[in-house]
This record gives structure tokens, sequence and C-alpha cells, in this order.
């Protein structure tokens, strides 16, 4: 089910749910906040892929994704992950990811921490990223 509601001026939300899977984005000035729940695994992380694409075809290059409340992170979405960052990068962009102790501990594990802007809070997060995109 895929739906965009008006927020308020400039500002929009949209929704895509599969069966563990929970995506809602605000989209502001010049960047976007994507809020993913629930569990990413490999029949799912692409709805986060195409998200971001969306964004960035709507000319928000400036991406944060808010993993805090998801409760599984397959490593398959790792690759998605990176080439989503690829694309934001590609168009001048910046991306930023808000996770809890799961998701930090999966891209510390694996390594790749040290290619993402990685928080434990949206609001730093977020600070960071409008910084950037000044």
């Amino acid at each position: 089910m895929i739906k965009f509601l008006p927020l308020q001026s400039r500002e929009y939300q949209f929704w895509v749910k599969t069966m563990e899977l929970f995506i809602e984005i605000r989209a502001k000035d010049n960047y976007s906040v994507i809020y993913v729940s629930g569990q990413l695994d490999s029949n799912n992380c692409i709805e986060v892929h195409d998200a971001v694409i969306e964004q960035i075809k709507n000319d928000k290059i400036n991406i944060l994704l808010n993993f805090k409340q998801l409760s599984f992170l397959d490593s398959t979405c790792l690759g998605m992950l990176i080439r989503s960052l690829d694309k934001v990068k590609e168009n001048g962009g910046s991306m930023v990811i808000v996770g809890n102790k799961f998701v930090q501990r999966v891209l510390s594990v694996t390594g790749l921490v040290y290619m993402f802007d990685l928080y434990t809070n949206e609001k730093e997060a977020l600070d960071h990223l409008i910084d950037i995109a000044a």
C-alpha cells in the first residue's frame, strides 16, 4: 500500500508496508527523514533503497535513515545501504543513520560503521545533516 498525505506545507508522508517492514518518509526543504521499523531482510530491503532513490528524484539529496525501531537487519541488506549511500553521494548529498544498539553492532561487526555517519538520536543526526547540507 502506497499513499501520499500532505502533513504541512512542503512536508509529505509516504508509507510502504510489507509483511514485517514499515517505512515512513517525511520530506522537508532539502532533506528527507526515512523511518524504517520492523525487520529488514532480503525480501524487502529494496523498499528502503527505492525510498532513497525516490527522494533523490524529488531533489531531497540529504537523507536521514532512522533505524531506531528496526528489530532485524539481514546482512544481505548491507549492500543495499552501500548502494543507497553511493547514489546519494553521486547526486551531491549526504546520508546519515540513526540506529539502535542492534544496528550499531551489525555495522560494527561488518566494518561498515566507518562508511556511515551513525548516530543514536535523531536530533544530533539531523543537526549534522543540516550542517552538511548548508
